[in-house]
């Protein structure tokens, strides 16, 4: 971008289209130590989408906070479960990672990790989990453990993201705390060493996995979200077996299952789609979900299609005059959508491949 050329950015323009903090944001994330900043208009809008998944997960947060005790003495004599554990050990890790980014003055790197902890595992996996125990389907006193890590989680994560985005975190930490005292002056977190839960994160590291397997297998068969699952679950290890059947209800609510059945070591049933996670397997039921006939048609035109595409973009990748006369910005466009397309034809060949052998079977 070139101010002479009049395609800069006028972060003033940015500001009023996609607020301060998205701004303030998207300088601190891409300001790498010894480099230009390569900032677009696009980027800035994504991190807009980051404050609305903020204030969003706020109002949850807050809307399921409404009866819990103002001092939540209650809450800190519960026995935490398993999601609990791991999201305050979680949020002990992106502490300790923002602190040491902000005191080295590597700014992206500490808006990367409370960039990943807020999206990716507070919102993404924490409040999935929590839902039964908020919702009251699960004991009052596991309602109110969620309700305490909640609120715990929450305040960490404000306090993580106010030095890069002011001016959300401000006014959620109002509503949070209503006492009146601002978010600013409230202490720094400190990483609490004695909350670092090295077997809880692996745990749960392995229900991830599951439920994310079991989502993989849904998109590989193109089974539609709205259809239910019954699952088989193979693990021939005892620790892990008792780890599944303590997290069946978190399975299910989050890979969408009506079943799940949870065995030892076993042989693979016939008709299903099967995953792998350490040494668990992992049998998706398919009768009833898809005719394997009109799948594999299906994936057939959906492979011709995309061999057509291929070819058409290899041709101009190909092409020299293409090369020596387009710019950069463009080239690399082709070469990240060849990229996608020959990512999406190898998994519907591998698709493909799975109906086959189900076919034979």
């Amino acid at each position: 971008m070139s101010k002479s050329k009049g395609n800069s950015i006028d972060p003033l323009d940015m500001i009023d289209k996609y607020g301060t903090d998205a701004f303030r944001f998207t300088l601190a994330a891409f300001s790498a130590q010894g480099r230009d900043v390569r900032m677009s208009e696009e980027r800035i809008e994504g991190y807009k989408f980051f404050v609305n998944k903020i204030w969003n997960a706020a109002r949850f947060s807050l809307m399921n906070l409404e009866d819990y005790p103002a001092e939540g003495a209650a809450g800190g004599t519960t026995a935490k479960s398993l999601k609990d554990r791991w999201i305050l050990s979680r949020l002990q890790r992106a502490t300790g990672e923002v602190i040491r980014s902000l005191n080295e003055y590597r700014f992206n790197d500490a808006a990367a990790a409370v960039y990943s902890f807020f999206w990716h595992e507070f919102c993404d996996w924490y409040l999935e989990l929590a839902k039964p125990a908020l919702y009251g389907k699960e004991t009052p006193e596991e309602r109110l453990a969620a309700q305490s890590t909640l609120k715990e989680v929450l305040q960490g994560g404000l306090k993580l993201l106010h030095p890069f985005m002011p001016f959300v975190t401000e006014e959620i930490w109002q509503k949070l705390t209503q006492d009146g005292t601002s978010i600013m002056v409230s202490s720094f977190p400190a990483v609490k060493e004695e909350m670092i839960d090295d077997e809880a994160e692996r745990e749960m590291a392995l229900v991830m996995e599951v439920i994310t397997s079991i989502r993989n297998i849904r998109g590989e068969m193109g089974i539609a979200p709205s259809k239910k699952l019954r699952v088989i679950l193979s693990a021939p290890q005892e620790g892990d077996k008792a780890l599944m059947t303590m997290a069946q209800g978190n399975i299910v609510n989050l890979a969408g299952l009506t079943e799940l059945d949870i065995q030892g070591d076993m042989e693979e049933p016939k008709g299903v789609a099967t995953g792998v996670v350490g040494s668990m397997r992992i049998f998706v039921l398919l009768e009833g979900l898809i005719n394997i006939a009109e799948e594999k048609a299906r994936l057939e035109k959906e492979m011709a299609k995309l061999d057509k595409d291929l070819a058409q973009v290899s041709r101009k990748l190909a092409n020299r005059d293409f090369l020596e006369k387009a710019a950069e910005a463009v080239i690399r466009k082709e070469e990240e959508k060849h990229r996608a397309l020959r990512e999406k034809h190898l998994l519907l060949k591998a698709a493909f491949k799975k109906f086959q052998i189900m076919e034979e079977g």
